[in-house]
């Protein structure tokens, strides 16, 4: 009987946490863009995202970031920083709840820099992340997404809703 009791209180509380935060959104994201070099420590980024939510859970969203702190690598034995400029745009999924599971499949232009040297790329780009519903209209989410395949990047956001 006390497991049916906990059962029924478990899904008590999913039912009522299916609110979910459909609309317009704005936020700031911030994160480690962790580089895969060699005697490279990895810049911190800070950027603006916003996007819109759908009933169904799906949406999109736009993210553009830029190195705040830069990274040092070590070139020829000089230090030099290492910054990275992203712009991309993303389909989002995001589950239901308090706490909610989101993955997001995008396009993505990135500008890498190390020291004098810059390269540019476009191509498809991955996420996945947790999010928690702070307030009616506030929302924080820690992702994972793939940049390229040896950049990815360890952000958090926090987003308002309108």
């Amino acid at each position: 009987m006390r497991n049916i009791a906990k059962g029924v209180a478990v899904l008590a509380l999913v039912s009522s946490s299916a609110a979910f935060a459909e609309g317009g959104y704005w936020g700031a994201v911030g994160g480690i863009m962790d580089i895969d070099l060699p005697n490279a420590d990895s810049p911190l980024n800070l950027g603006l995202r916003g996007g819109y939510i759908l009933p169904s859970g799906w949406g999109f969203e736009l993210e553009y970031t830029n190195s705040l702190i830069s990274g040092q690598a070590d070139v020829f034995a000089n230090d030099v920083d290492v910054d990275v400029q992203t712009m991309a745009g993303y389909a989002t999924y995001r589950s239901y709840g308090d706490v909610y599971f989101k993955g997001r499949l995008g396009v993505l232009y990135e500008d890498v820099s190390v020291g004098a040297s810059s390269s540019d790329d476009t191509g498809v780009s991955l996420g996945a992340g947790i999010g928690f519903n702070y307030g009616p209209n506030t929302n924080i989410e820690l992702e994972y997404t793939v940049i390229e395949e040896d950049i990815a990047f360890w952000s958090g956001t926090m987003t308002l809703h309108f």
